[in-house]
C-alpha cells in the first residue's frame, strides 16, 4: 500500500466534504486570528506606558480566555455536526473491508490538514490585522503616545499550544466515537432520528419556572449593586428556561395545537404542524444555542456601545467638579482647614477656582428593614446591609444650589433604588421623610462600596452631631466622619496647574488621610476603561456572530437532506411541488427566526437589570441605552436575515 495512501484518502475526501469543511476552516482561522491579537496586546509591553493600561490589560485579559473557552466549546460543537454527516462515508469504508484503526488514520491526517491549514492560515490573518486592530484601540482609546507594535512570540506559542490541544481533543473524540459504533450503525447514523416525543411536563414546568424566576428577578431589581450581584443567577435560570422550552415547551405547544381539530385539519395547519413536530424536536437544543448565542452578541454589543457612547455623562455624574478632595477618618475642623486651604492657595486678586464647595459628611453601614436602620449587629430582613451617608441642610443647599427647608424632625433621602418609605427610625429616633430626591450632584463623592448607599440631609449641625454620638456610643460600626472638597478651574486646567500643586502642598503640610482626583485624569483612565470593553465586546460580538452563522449554516445543510426525502414523499401522496415548497418554507423560516425573537424577548426581559449595572457607572441615560440597543437589534437582525438568505440557498440546492 502506497506509504501516502491515507494521507491523499484524507485530502480526497476533505475536497469531497468542502460544503462542510470550508465553513468550520473559515470559522477556525477567525477563532485563531481573534484569540492571536488578543494574546498579542494583552502580552504587548507598550500597553504599559499608556493611561489606563494596566486597567486595559486586564479586561483583554480576561477577553482573550472567554474567546479561548468559547473557542473548544464552539469547534467541539460544530465538529459533532461534521461527524454526523461522515459516520455514513466511514461506515461504507468499514463495511467494504477497512479496519477502525485505519479509519482513525484517515481521521488522523483529515485533523492534522485541518490544523495545519487553519493555524497558518489563522495566525497569518491575526499578524497581518493585528497592528490594524491596536491601532483601532488606541484610537478608542484617544491614546495619542506612538507604541510600537512587534510580533509577539508567546501569543503565537499559546495559540498553537491551545488550538492544538483543542484539535487533538477533537481527534480522540471522532476515534472514540467510531471505536464504539458497528458498522451498521455508522451507516444508518446520518438517518437516525428520535420517536415522536412524549411531552415532557415535567421539563416544561422547569423550564416555565426557571424563565418565570429569571424575568422577575430582572424586572422587579431596583439596586444596582443588586443587580450586579443577581445578574449571573437569573442569566443562568433563564438559560435552563430557554434549553428546556425550546427542547419540552415548543412539543407541547404545537401538540396542544394538534389536538385542536378545527385548526390542525386544515391542509395547510396539517402539514405544517406535523412537520414542526418533527423539526422541534431534531433541532431544539441546536435553535436554544442560537437564541442564547444571539442574545450574548445584542446584550454584549449594546452595552460596550452604550458605555463608550455615554462615558462623558457618566464622568460628569461621578466628578461634578474638576478637581475633588476627599479626606477620610476627619476631625470636625477639617471642612474650615480644607476650605481656608483652597481660599489661600490663589494669589492675591487673582482668582483660578471657582464653584469651590466643601461639606462633611459621615458614613454608617447597617441593616436595612426599610423604615428601621438598628445597626449591623442586629442584622435583620436576611442580612441586607446598606450604607448610610448623612450632611447637613446648610451643606446639601450650598452644593445642590437649593433652597430646602426642614423642620427638626424631617428628612431628604436620595438612593439609586426609590425609597417608598414615609418615616424612618434612626438609632432609635424617629424622622419624617419630606422628599425623596430625584438627583443629588455629589452622590459619587462617597465611595462605591459592596452595599446600597443612601443619602440622608438632616436639617442642621446639632442633629447631624447628635446622630454621629449616638451611633459612635450604641453601635461597633462606628460614624466614620469624611470631608469633600471641590472645585472647577477657573480658565483651563493647563493654566491652573501651579494653584493644583500649591493646593497639593498644602494639603500635604496637614496630617489629612486625603485622596485627590481631577476629572481630566478620570476621563482618561475612563477612555481606556470603555475603550477596552468596546474593544472586547465588538471582538466577542463578532466571534458569537460567527458562531451563530456555523450553526445556522449545518442546521440548513442537516434539514436540506432530510427534507430531500421529505419532498419526494409528500408529492407522492398527492401535494402539488409548489405546496411542498411553500409548506417547507414557512417551517424553515418559523425554525430559524424563532430564536432571533426569542433573543429580543430576552434583553426586553434583561433591560431593567442592564440599566440598573450601567447606573453603577454612573450612566444613568436610559434613552441612549434604549437607542444603542435597538440599533443593535435592527443591524443583527439584517445580518441574521443576510445569514439565513445565503445558507437558505445551499439548503434548495441540496433539496432540488
Amino acid at each position: 500500500m502506497n506509504k501516502f495512501f491515507y494521507l491523499n484518502m484524507a485530502w480526497a475526501n476533505m475536497k469531497k466534504n468542502g460544503r462542510l469543511y470550508l465553513p468550520f476552516c473559515l470559522a477556525s482561522i477567525g477563532t485563531i486570528a481573534m484569540f492571536y491579537i488578543l494574546t498579542s496586546i494583552f502580552r504587548s509591553e507598550g500597553i504599559s506606558g499608556i493611561i489606563g493600561g494596566e486597567t486595559l490589560r486586564v479586561i483583554i485579559g480576561l477577553g482573550r480566555y472567554i474567546v479561548g473557552i468559547f473557542a473548544c466549546i464552539f469547534l467541539f460543537y460544530t465538529n459533532n455536526f461534521l461527524m454526523k454527516q461522515r459516520k455514513k462515508e466511514l461506515g461504507l469504508y468499514n463495511v467494504l473491508g477497512m479496519g477502525k484503526r485505519h479509519i482513525g488514520i484517515i481521521l488522523f491526517f483529515e485533523t492534522l490538514i485541518l490544523y495545519m491549514v487553519t493555524i497558518v492560515l489563522g495566525l497569518i490573518t491575526g499578524l497581518v490585522v493585528s497592528k490594524f486592530m491596536f491601532l483601532i484601540l488606541l484610537n478608542m482609546m484617544s491614546c495619542t503616545v506612538p507604541i510600537a507594535f512587534a510580533v509577539e512570540g508567546q501569543a503565537i506559542s499559546a495559540t498553537v499550544i491551545l488550538f492544538g490541544a483543542i484539535f487533538l481533543a477533537m481527534l480522540l473524540s471522532n476515534m472514540h466515537q467510531i471505536r464504539l459504533a458497528k458498522p451498521v450503525e455508522l451507516l444508518q447514523s446520518a438517518n437516525v432520528g428520535e420517536k415522536e416525543p412524549r411531552t415532557k411536563w415535567v421539563l416544561v414546568t422547569v423550564g416555565v419556572v426557571t424563565t418565570a424566576l429569571g424575568y422577575g428577578i430582572a424586572l422587579t431589581i431596583q439596586s444596582p449593586i443588586a443587580a450586579i450581584m443577581m445578574f449571573f443567577l437569573a442569566v443562568i435560570l433563564v438559560i435552563i428556561g430557554t434549553y428546556a422550552l425550546f427542547t419540552a415547551g415548543s412539543i407541547a405547544v404545537l401538540k396542544s395545537m394538534r389536538k385542536n381539530k378545527n385548526y390542525y385539519y386544515k391542509t395547510k395547519h396539517f402539514i405544517g404542524t406535523s412537520g414542526m413536530i418533527y423539526r422541534m424536536k431534531k433541532n431544539a437544543v441546536g435553535l436554544a444555542n442560537i437564541c442564547i448565542l444571539s442574545t450574548m452578541v445584542l446584550v454584549t454589543l449594546s452595552t460596550t456601545v452604550c458605555l463608550y457612547s455615554g462615558q462623558n455623562d457618566a464622568i460628569e455624574n461621578s466628578y461634578p467638579r474638576e478637581v475633588q478632595i476627599t479626606v477620610n477618618n476627619a476631625k470636625t475642623d477639617t471642612s474650615n482647614i480644607l476650605l481656608d486651604i483652597l481660599q489661600r492657595s490663589q494669589p492675591e486678586g487673582i482668582n483660578q477656582a471657582k464653584n469651590i464647595t466643601v461639606f462633611e459628611y459621615f458614613t454608617y453601614t447597617t441593616d436595612n428593614t426599610k423604615n428601621d436602620f438598628s445597626g449591623i449587629n442586629n442584622k435583620k430582613n436576611n442580612g441586607e446591609a446598606i450604607t448610610l451617608f448623612f450632611m447637613e441642610l446648610d451643606d446639601f443647599n450650598n452644593a445642590e444650589k437649593s433652597h430646602w427647608k426642614l423642620n427638626d424632625n424631617e428628612l431628604l433621602i436620595y438612593s439609586d433604588s426609590k425609597y417608598n418609605e414615609d418615616n424612618v427610625s434612626l438609632i432609635g429616633q424617629p424622622f419624617h421623610i419630606k422628599a425623596n430626591l430625584e438627583k443629588f450632584s455629589f452622590s459619587e463623592v462617597s465611595f462605591m462600596g459592596e452595599y446600597e448607599g443612601i443619602y440622608i440631609v438632616v436639617p442642621n449641625q446639632e442633629v447631624f452631631e447628635s446622630l454621629r454620638k449616638e451611633i459612635n456610643e450604641k453601635d461597633q460600626q462606628k460614624g466614620i466622619l469624611h470631608c469633600y472638597g471641590g472645585f472647577d478651574y477657573q480658565q483651563s486646567p493647563e493654566e491652573g496647574t501651579a494653584f493644583l500643586e500649591e493646593v497639593k502642598a498644602k494639603i500635604s503640610e496637614q496630617e489629612m488621610n486625603t485622596y485627590l482626583v481631577t476629572k481630566d485624569a478620570m476621563k482618561k483612565d475612563a477612555m481606556a476603561v470603555f475603550g477596552g470593553l468596546l474593544f472586547i465586546g465588538s471582538f466577542l460580538g463578532g466571534l458569537f456572530i460567527m458562531a451563530t452563522a456555523l450553526i445556522i449554516y449545518y442546521k440548513q445543510i442537516s434539514e436540506g437532506y432530510e427534507d430531500r426525502e421529505r419532498f419526494q414523499i409528500m408529492q407522492k401522496v398527492g401535494l402539488s411541488p409548489k405546496e411542498v415548497k411553500k409548506s417547507i418554507r414557512s417551517q424553515i423560516v418559523t425554525v430559524f427566526f424563532l430564536p432571533l425573537i426569542v433573543a429580543v424577548i430576552h434583553v426586553a426581559g434583561a433591560f431593567n437589570m442592564i440599566t440598573k449595572m450601567l447606573a453603577v457607572f454612573r450612566l444613568t441615560d436610559i434613552n441612549l441605552f434604549l437607542l444603542c440597543t435597538l440599533v443593535t437589534i435592527l443591524i443583527f437582525g439584517i445580518i441574521y436575515g443576510i445569514v439565513y438568505w445565503l445558507t437558505a440557498k445551499a439548503y434548495y440546492k441540496i433539496v432540488k
